[in-house]
Order: C-alpha cells, then structure tokens, then sequence
C-alpha cells in the first residue's frame, strides 16, 4: 500500500508535535513543511527520523502539489477558514487544529467545503481520542452511574504562549473558543445530549488590557514576552443545560503561576442519577465512588501508548485513527460536527460574558434568527 504524503501548514508547538507524530507512522511520508518562522522548521526538522521534507513558506506553493495526499493544519485560528477550504477545494484530506475556526460563520464554510469535496476533515479534539476519556465513557456504558446529570471541569491553568493572536480575541475567538472547545466536547460527550443555553461570568483579574503583562508559559519553546493588548478574558465560569435537563459547569483560570501544581491538576467529574461519581484527574486516574452498592474503584489508566514524546493524552491516535478513517472510509471520532458542536458553547459563553444574560444555543444559528424572526410576527 502506498504512504500518505502528508504537507504540514504550521510547526509552532502543536503543528510540530503532529509533524513528529506522523512521521513516526510508517504508513506515511512528510513531504512539505510549511512555516515562515525558521526556527520553528528547524525544531522540527532535528526531530524528524524517517522523512526529509521540502520547505516552503507560502501554503499556496502546495495547493495543487500533485505529491500530496492530506495536510495538517495547525495556524492561529482566524487562518483556519482560508486554509482549510482552499485545500479541501484542492482534493486534499485534512487533519485541522481545533477549534474548527473562531467564528460560526467560519466552521460552517469549512463544513460546506469539506462535504462539497468529498475529503475527511478531522477536528484536532484529542480528548476523543483519549485513552482516560475513552476509558470514562467506556464506564458509563456500562450503566455504572445510569444517565449522567452533573458534569464540572476545574481548568486551572497557566497563560496561553506568548503569541499575540491567543490574547486577541478577534483572532482566536476567545480564552473559552481557544482552550476550552476541548472540555466542552467533553461535556456533550458525556452528556449524550444537545446542549440548549450557556450563562457566564469572566473578565480579567491579572492578565489585562492596557497592562505590561510579563507573559511566560512553561511547555512552549517561544520566549517571555510583554503583550498589552488583550482582550480575552483570564477567568471564567460556564454553566451549561442541556435538552434532557443534565447542567455542567466550567471553571477557568489563565493566571496561575508557574502552572497548577495541585496533585489533581486538570480535573473533570461527573454524577449520575444514581448517586454515583466519576473524577478524572490530571488525564491520568479514574476513581467511581458511590451509587447503588457504594464501591469505591481506582483506575491507573496508560497515558504512553496513545501520545509521544510527553504530549498531549490521545495526540498519537488521533493520527493513528486519521490514517484509518482514509483508507477505510471511516468518519473520524472528532468529526466537523463535533467540533461545532462544542465550539457553538464556547460562543455561547462568551457572548454570555459580554452580554450577561443567559444566551441560547439556537440564537447563534441561522436556524436561531428565522426562529426568532417567527416569534417576532407572533
């Protein structure tokens, strides 16, 4: 069988983890690297072991390379719409960074191009694809707390990189758009149901507009910088109703320094109408206490297999799997619609922060305005 012959669009610090990780995979090849900045090339370079690719720095140079199979596409988010649809209009299978874009009207253009072409598009969520996640929903399958009514994330984290677009809110939509798309994803998952309306509160407590903010950020290679135009806020609390009547409830905080070093970290949770609990912590142990026969279980869960190189819970299978939904047909697990999906909640924060007032998942849809517009002629 012949490799796939891969170009990646962006080598910063997720695009060259993903250049990395494919590389690794003996089904494909690297053939372009595509970034104007040279030292993100060159780190990326050094690590390659199977593949020599080209380098170029203008993505339209690989628009109609004919040596060219998928692309990865890992740029800031307001890239993300031209991009993606111009190499999907090209016949090009694409793996996009989340979020799908930063605006609705973006994600639902790439959407439109990608069924137009006919190529799979796969959502960079790699939570899905997660051997702790999948390992949760695993366990509500199997009816350990019945249907799942609670759901919280407590996101404590420290600042985005120093890159100026992730504190513009125009640019990437916004701290809950930018980060938090992943653990609302989360949520609907676990849920099993459409999320119906969002209110939240936020704003900015140290990182802030106008400031001289000294912005460090310990797993990024770019070095400290001062970035005083920000407008994205550096905390938050979401909550979210869904259809069935199930509520969740996000907490973010972007200002923790040098990053949380609570033994729990990264912490999601859930209760099921049974009176059951599930906690996650730090993408790495599972524990079930309570319900019907009060047991108490610990799960240890393997976070080697499905990453490399340290990364992210779930980075190398997702690849694994963007391979596999190729040459088998197969929709990816962070499908396009997913990924809407969560990011229709992290718009409907954040226009809940600015507005205060609970905001409807409906009013940001097409379908939301003609259904406004009939309540108006009532």
């Amino acid at each position: 069988m012949n490799k796939l012959r891969m170009a990646f669009i962006g080598v910063g610090d997720m695009g060259s983890h993903h250049c990395i990780g494919f590389d690794l995979l003996p089904e494909c090849e690297v053939k372009y690297i595509c970034d104007g900045d040279e030292a993100n090339v060159q780190r990326t370079l050094v690590e390659l072991k199977n593949s020599q690719p080209e380098i170029c720095s203008d993505y339209r140079e690989l628009l109609h390379a004919d040596d060219i199979d998928a692309v990865v596409i890992a740029v800031p988010n307001y890239l993300h719409r031209e991009l993606a649809v111009a190499f999907l209009e090209a016949g090009k299978h694409v793996f996009l960074e989340k979020p799908v874009a930063h605006t609705l009207q973006d994600c639902d253009a790439i959407i439109a191009a990608a069924e137009k072409s006919g190529r799979f598009l796969q959502i960079g969520l790699v939570y899905r694809y997660s051997n702790v996640y999948r390992r949760m929903e695993k366990e509500l399958s199997l009816g350990k707390l019945g249907e799942v009514k609670l759901m919280w994330c407590k996101e404590f984290r420290e600042p985005f990189p120093p890159t100026d677009w992730f504190y513009d809110k125009n640019r990437s939509g916004g701290a809950l758009v930018e980060k938090d798309c992943h653990h609302f994803d989360i949520f609907n998952w676990m849920i099993g149901s459409r999320p119906k309306r969002v209110f939240a509160t936020g704003g900015q407590h140290v990182i802030k507009q106008g400031e001289p903010n000294q912005i460090t950020n310990s797993y990024t290679h770019y070095p400290t910088k001062e970035i005083k135009d920000v407008s994205i806020v550096d905390h938050a609390w979401v909550t979210i109703e869904y259809e069935n009547g199930s509520k969740a409830n996000l907490g973010l905080c972007m200002y923790l320094k040098p990053r949380n070093l609570m033994g729990e970290g990264l912490e999601i949770g859930l209760i099921g109408d049974n009176g059951a609990q599930m906690v996650v912590r730090n993408d790495k142990t599972i524990d079930i206490v309570g319900g019907e026969n009060s047991t108490t279980e610990h799960l240890d869960i393997d976070v080697i297999s499905d990453s490399i190189l340290g990364g992210h819970t779930g980075g190398q299978t997702q690849r694994v799997e963007f391979l596999k939904c190729i040459r088998e047909g197969k929709q990816p697990s962070a499908s396009a619609q997913v990924g809407r999906d969560a990011l229709l909640v992290a718009l409907a924060a954040e226009k809940s922060i600015v507005e205060e007032r609970y905001v409807y998942l409906h009013e940001l849809t097409s379908e939301g305005w003609k259904h406004e517009r009939q309540l108006e002629k009532i």
